[in-house]
């Protein structure tokens, strides 16, 4: 279904003022909006499995491209894909299970956050000043463990003896767990603190910040986002950030949907070279980073791209192999 030329489009999210990632896919379809004539409606279903399916059908019986993020809506749409033929759903963040069938008319696509995280990790090793650093989790799923996985290879590659706090909140959600998660991480000498866990991260970076330690945010520029909405403390706790890149590739999506080049019954994966996902060097992070660190990490980054480095991925990994590449590095 299209009004007129542009596309009709409903994105289903957990909620709105995440500062990343569910923002970011926002950010992407409002300029879409602006640039395609785009007929955009969004879904909260606030990460309650209860809504999922309720804002699923409401979508897919009102709209011809309904896009979804995989970690809440994976089973949801493999179920009902099959009813909705004239729908072209979008999945990002993860993939359906193709062998089930039935989802001909389902397009995915996954970002290689271990490759991105890879770059935090040696950012994270080359800040620290104790050789004790954190990773905050969401929940335990595979996108978050491949961020985790990447982080302490980067890591280790700066520092082999290198010591990592490895938690989850369980939750993308709990302010409150982000914050206790990392003043005890802080507590036991951690002085620097990826997180990786939605609005948990918030928690994660209020503490960082009354603490004066720095922080890595994710999925977005969340320097950026925190110096636009006047957060300058805040902002100026993030000294870089592992992004992926999602508001361009939705944002390609549409483009696509404009011009009838719909993809649909495969999944696309992308990466440093696809600028699918990449570390955020904003003009804080070229302050703020030393010289020799930033070329350091520009090299590691041309060598990911051209295959001289390949980056361990939880999405290949054992939960054995994961793991074992958590315990090399456990801090006590």
């Amino acid at each position: 279904m299209y009004v007129g030329d542009s596309p009709n489009v409903a994105l289903i999210i957990a909620g709105r003022g995440d500062m990343g990632f569910n923002d970011s896919a926002v950010i992407g379809l409002n300029v879409s909006v602006q640039d395609h004539g785009t007929n955009l409606s969004i879904f909260e279903h606030g990460n309650n499995p209860e809504n999922f399916e309720k804002a699923f059908l409401d979508a897919a019986n009102g709209y011809n491209h309904v896009i979804m993020m995989s970690s809440t809506m994976k089973e949801t749409l493999e179920k009902y894909a099959a009813d909705y033929p004239d729908v072209k759903f979008l999945m990002y963040d993860g993939e359906v299970d193709w062998n089930k069938g039935g989802l001909d008319n389902v397009y995915c696509i996954i970002y290689r956050a271990n490759e991105v995280s890879y770059l935090a990790g040696y950012l994270a090793a080359s800040t620290t000043k104790t050789g004790k650093i954190g990773f905050v989790g969401g929940v335990d799923n595979t996108n978050i463990k491949d961020f985790a996985v990447g982080y302490v290879e980067g890591a280790k590659k700066k520092n082999p003896d290198i010591k990592i706090f490895i938690e989850n909140a369980n939750s993308f959600e709990d302010i409150e767990k982000g914050k206790e998660i990392a003043r005890g991480m802080i507590e036991k000498g951690a002085d620097i603190i990826f997180s990786a866990a939605g609005a948990v991260n918030l928690g994660v970076l209020e503490v960082m910040s009354e603490n004066k330690l720095p922080m890595i945010g994710v999925d977005a520029d969340q320097y950026a986002r925190f110096s636009a909405t006047g957060r300058q403390d805040l902002a100026d706790t993030i000294i870089s950030s592992a992004m992926k890149n999602i508001g361009d590739s939705l944002y390609q999506a549409i483009e696509n949907y404009t011009t009838r080049e719909v993809i649909t019954g495969e999944t696309k994966v992308v990466g440093l070279k696809e600028n699918g996902v990449s570390l955020a060097k904003n003009d804080y992070y070229k302050n703020t980073v030393p010289s020799a660190v930033q070329e350091e990490i520009d090299a590691l980054e041309r060598e990911i791209i051209d295959g001289t480095i390949v980056v361990p991925s939880a999405r290949s990994l054992s939960e054995e192999e994961i793991q074992g590449i958590f315990r090399s590095v456990r801090a006590d």
